[in-house]
């Protein structure tokens, strides 16, 4: 069977100029200007931020989130609840029926920037880890890209750095418990991951509802003024990969 990224990295591998109107890395995108237009990000950190992820423009004027690897190849990408795979798949019946899509990890492209020091923070939504790139810069923001994209490949890439996790939360607990799951089995490649615990004990029982996830409760808290942002991941929050007893923005 033929992978889908060997049909897209020739037009796509390392972001050659000149760039193809969708790859092109921009900012003037839906996404992108409600991020500004909310006042989340300015609009000088939303232009750093489309750059460093090389997120597109479709010609309809929505974000496209490129999936693009550790070698600069790209896996896949996301326009609204849509993968482009899917699209291409679409469109080319015939020609594609037989080709298969490996994803990874939003932001991967950016691990050759990291230094042994750096800490990466991994989320589920990639707006989520657009935002917080800027937010806080001190870490290295990556995504999974939906829930059930979460399995322990996604993160061998990552063995040598330091790897944090931030769950979205829920009632049940349920989101928070996969990700301690695949996080041990994980751990077993050698890989140092931790599953943060900040949502779980922080979250209202009201947001624990809306299932929110890390963006979502910063500024819930800016917003409502009733307590000062939390950093992401402070030591304390930190919970060692040991068995636990039994949104908005979160599909992207």
């Amino acid at each position: 069977m033929t992978r889908l990224q060997d049909i897209l990295s020739p037009s796509f591998k390392a972001f050659r100029k000149p760039h193809p109107p969708m790859v092109q890395p921009t900012a003037d995108s839906d996404f992108c200007q409600e991020v500004v237009a909310r006042g989340w990000l300015t609009a000088e950190q939303m232009e750093h931020a489309a750059r460093r992820y090389r997120l597109g423009r479709s010609r309809s004027g929505k974000t496209i989130f490129w999936m693009t690897d550790d070698m600069m190849i790209v896996r896949d990408g996301r326009i609204g609840d849509r993968w482009v795979s899917q699209m291409l798949k679409a469109r080319e019946p015939r020609l594609l029926k037989d080709c298969y899509t490996e994803h990874c990890l939003f932001g991967l492209h950016l691990l050759a920037h990291t230094t042994d020091s750096e800490t990466i923070g991994i989320v589920e939504s990639m707006r989520s880890c657009i935002v917080l790139s800027e937010r806080f810069p001190k870490y290295l923001w990556m995504a999974t890209g939906y829930l059930s994209n979460l399995n322990e490949r996604l993160f061998l890439p990552l063995k040598g750095c330091h790897v944090v996790c931030f769950p979205a939360t829920d009632q049940t607990r349920g989101t928070y418990l996969l990700w301690l799951d695949v996080a041990e089995e994980t751990r077993k490649y050698g890989v140092d991951i931790t599953v943060s615990r900040f949502l779980e004990d922080r979250a209202s029982i009201e947001q624990k509802a809306r299932e929110i996830d890390l963006v979502d409760f910063l500024f819930d808290n800016i917003e409502s003024s009733s307590q000062p942002p939390y950093p992401p991941c402070p030591k304390e929050d930190l919970e060692p990969l040991s068995k636990s007893p039994a949104n908005r923005w979160r599909k992207t």
